[in-house]
Parts: C-alpha cells; sequence; structure tokens
C-alpha cells in the first residue's frame, strides 16, 4: 500500500487525516486532534488511500502490521475502534463497509489535498477545501524505510489478564453460555488494549495475554491501560 505524501490531507465527513494523525472539526471549524490508537490510524490511512476500492484483509494486516503474525482478531478490533469514533451521529450507516469475504472498504465521500508541511490541519476550515480535488505533488519525496538494527533492544511489557471466578461460572453454567461470557470478556479485553496499542498474544480460556511495546515502540501506555 502507498503512504501518505508528505503534506496529503484526506478530509471527509467533519475530519481530516494526514501522516500526523486524526483531526475532527469542531463548531468553530476549527480541526482539534482525535485521541485514536497508531495501529487505528494505520488502518484507515490504507483504507481511505485506496480511493473507494476493497482492500482485502491480507493487504490491510501486511501494510499495518510489515513482518508480524498477528491473529485476525487484532484487525476486527481496529475496524470496530474506528467505527466507533467515526460513525457518531452519522445517519447513513457506517463509512466502513465490510465486503464479506473479501475485506474493507471505505464509502464515505473524500476530497484529496495537498498543503505546505507548516499549515496544521487544524488551521482549515471546510471554505478552505474545496470538493474540486487537488492532487499532491507527484514530485513529494516517499517516506523511507527505517533500517532496524538485528540486535535492537526495547523494553516490553506483558500484561496477563484473568477472568477472576472462571471456575465458579464454569461449575454453575452450560457450556454454551460459559462460551459466550468467554467470548465476551476477550472482546472486552481487545477493545480497551488497541486504545493503547496493546498487540492481543495468546488466549486461552480465561487468560489472555497483551504486549505493550511490541511491534510498536510505546512508553507508558500498558499503565494507562490499567
Amino acid at each position: 500500500m502507498k503512504a501518505l505524501a508528505a503534506g496529503e490531507i484526506f478530509v471527509f465527513d467533519g475530519f481530516s487525516l494526514d501522516r500526523r494523525g486524526l483531526f475532527q472539526q469542531d463548531y468553530r471549524g476549527v480541526f482539534a486532534p482525535v485521541a485514536i490508537g497508531s495501529r487505528a490510524l494505520d488502518v484507515l490511512r490504507v483504507l481511505v488511500a485506496a480511493g473507494g476500492d476493497i482492500v482485502s484483509k491480507d493487504e490491510i494486516m501486511t501494510a499495518v502490521w510489515p513482518a508480524t503474525v498477528v491473529g485476525d482478531n487484532n484487525l476486527t478490533v481496529q475496524i470496530s475502534t474506528l467505527r466507533h469514533v467515526l460513525d457518531r451521529g452519522r445517519a447513513e450507516g457506517s463509512c466502513i463497509r465490510t465486503a464479506a469475504g473479501r475485506g474493507y472498504r471505505f464509502i464515505a465521500p473524500v476530497t484529496r489535498c495537498a498543503v505546505g508541511m507548516d499549515q496544521h490541519p487544524r488551521h482549515l476550515s471546510l471554505t478552505e477545501v474545496t470538493r474540486s480535488v487537488v492532487l499532491a505533488n507527484e514530485g513529494s519525496p516517499e517516506p523511507q524505510p527505517s533500517v532496524v538494527p538485528s540486535a535492537e533492544r526495547r523494553q516490553v511489557t506483558v500484561m496477563i489478564c484473568a477472568l477472576m471466578g472462571a471456575r465458579a461460572l464454569a461449575a454453575r453454567l452450560d457450556a454454551e453460555d460459559l462460551r459466550e461470557i468467554i467470548a465476551a470478556y476477550h472482546r472486552a479485553i481487545a477493545q480497551i488494549a488497541a486504545e493503547f496499542d496493546g498487540l492481543i498474544g495468546k488466549s486461552l480460556s480465561h487468560r489472555v495475554m497483551v504486549y505493550f511495546g511490541y511491534p510498536a515502540i510505546t512508553h507508558g501506555l500498558a499503565v494507562d491501560c490499567l
């Protein structure tokens, strides 16, 4: 997937998206930053840059989690996070549509524009962004892949979550009801962890392992998640 070019901005439904993050327009016409995890942002950039085309799950996961093996659940959580933020108050349904068996598609009308790097999206109002599409400068330099030393060391925080009273629940509930409770428990952990760039690791019944600082480097988000 092609990365966003320097100075390139996508505007849609009162939001603007660029390489620095996601911004939402307030009642004054000012774009303010939206608090959202970096993985969800990466997924949104891939979908928006596709220009309305369907993007397969494999394409998204390769772009967002390069050289990392992750489960489909991580992508599902990020899509859920994006819908929670982008679809609030939206009467036309979700702007991210699921194409069964194929992937996802961003359906909201998008205006693509290019501004100088010194101009921040929060200084733009909708009156300054016309519906005519201004393509980004084709000569804009593409970001170069970072070189990560093979012997890199980093601090990784591992959090293990356990469902209290799991044995008591197993003793008094039938298998179907217990399965639904465990599934809801896993979804809740994944949703919260995703907001703080946590990566779901091994899940074993009532225990879930979450990594912070891998594969993305983060500082202090494990404590915030707690």
